[in-house]
């Protein structure tokens, strides 16, 4: 590491022009992308870049539950993020946590945005 007044810098790239994974500046991670592993779901998908894995399904249009929060004239974009408890350094107690609850959210509101929500009313 580096150093910038009293903060440590990480070093991100080698004397060569590399990156400290190996890279050149212009090069991308491998990325590997499979459509539909989940049969369960209505829509699924595989994504891995690098060393991040994301399992993504859909599922719907269902009823909501509960009633109260459905709308007539659009479906509600719902969403849960949940993080594999291998992948981090913390022992995570099963559940979804604040921050997992948090990123649900953000993920939910910016998907609400794509997905044509008025082409399945109530």
């Amino acid at each position: 590491m580096g150093s910038v007044g009293a903060k440590e810098v990480p070093v991100l790239m080698t004397p060569d022009g590399r990156r400290i994974d190996g890279r050149r500046w212009d090069e991308l991670r491998p990325i590997h992308i499979v459509a539909g592993p989940l049969r369960q779901a209505d829509g699924s998908a595989f994504v891995e870049w690098g060393a991040n894995k994301v399992m993504a399904a859909v599922y719907g249009p269902r009823e909501v539950h509960p009633r109260h929060l459905q709308e007539n004239h659009r479906a509600i974009v719902q969403c849960r993020y949940n993080m594999a408890a291998f992948s981090v350094d913390e022992r995570k107690r099963p559940g979804l946590d604040r921050r997992s609850q948090e990123i649900s959210k953000v993920i939910a509101e910016a998907f609400d945005s794509v997905v044509f929500a008025e082409e399945f009313p109530r």
